[in-house]
């Protein structure tokens, strides 16, 4: 079992409130489900996996409410850090006989999101210059989630992609093991 501090333990209260206040009927149901979706995003898994290891990691002998301030603060600092590759993007290829121009790793085998490895020189990808080596891919011409299939032949011109940039701090967080 993954370790699960009280971020995750916030997160998961959220969405238990929200399954009630849809069982209830008083909020329409679109808005509680976009909002479950947030909660529920590798977005916000991320968000929760640094704040995480940063509490884990800061030296302060203060209360716990000071901690959790200073964690917060460190928290969105790493992710300013990111400076504008922080939203998700959409970037169009060119459907090519050569390819995309771009190696993967992650999905489904490895319980993983998909990120961008490499970006093979002087390929459509390169030439293009919208994508960089660890970027999270979001969808492929709006399939979502780890659900791609990677041969072009299933995709018309262009291949829009979207995705999302985690900088080198947050890449790293992202595949930590947390006991």
């Amino acid at each position: 079992i993954a370790y699960c501090g009280q971020p995750c333990q916030d997160i998961c209260r959220a969405i238990e409130l929200l399954e009630k206040l849809q069982r209830s009927g008083e909020v329409p149901p679109q808005k509680l489900q976009a909002l479950q979706r947030v909660l529920q995003s590798e977005f916000c898994n991320a968000v929760r996996e640094v704040y995480e290891h940063v509490y884990e990691t800061v030296d302060i002998s203060s209360s716990p409410e000071v901690r959790a301030n200073a964690t917060a603060k460190a928290t969105v600092a790493a992710f300013a850090a990111s400076e504008g590759h922080s939203h998700p993007r959409v970037v169009e290829l060119p459907k090519t006989d050569e390819g995309l121009g771009f190696n993967i790793m992650g999905g489904k085998e490895q319980n993983s999101p998909i990120y961008i490895s490499r970006i093979i020189p002087g390929g459509i990808a390169d030439r293009h210059g919208g994508l960089k080596r660890g970027d999270q891919l979001l969808s492929v011409n709006g399939v979502v989630g780890m659900e791609f299939n990677f041969r072009l032949s299933y995709y018309t011109p262009p291949v829009k992609l979207q995705v999302f940039f985690l900088n080198k701090v947050l890449f790293g967080f992202s595949h930590a093991k947390y006991k």
